[in-house]
């Protein structure tokens, strides 16, 4: 019987989120050590640079939240005016449906009483 891949496979072989991050972290050691083994500064010029960022990073993230939360505002406005858009455009098109219909049904009530061309009398 042939055995049909899904999810569940990918999830059984170990190669899930959690693998993913801790090659993630282990890459990140790897490359720092590497940056500051070959560093052409000495180790107190390095710590300096570092705890200066250390310092900018929690501006920098209040800075990188707050545009993230301009962008996901804008965006969801953008998607509030296309819904509204295509509902409008929706209703109109359920109206003209209507309209349409209650002209062919006039005619055929009106059309009912004499003879159409394609019949015989």
């Amino acid at each position: 019987m042939a055995r049909y891949s899904n999810s569940d496979d990918r999830e059984d072989s170990g190669f899930g989120l959690g693998s993913w991050v801790v090659g993630l972290m282990l890459g990140l050691l790897g490359g720092a050590s590497l940056a500051i083994l070959f560093a052409p500064k000495s180790g107190t010029e390095i710590r300096g640079k570092l705890k200066e960022s250390a310092q900018d990073l929690p501006d920098r993230m209040s800075e990188l939240v707050d545009d993230s939360l301009d962008l996901y505002a804008s965006g969801v406005n953008y998607l509030q005016l296309v819904m509204e858009e295509q509902t409008m455009r929706l209703r109109r098109a359920v109206a003209a449906g209507k309209l349409a219909a209650a002209k062919k049904r006039e005619e055929l009530e009106l059309g009912s009483s004499s003879v159409l061309p394609f019949q015989h009398r």
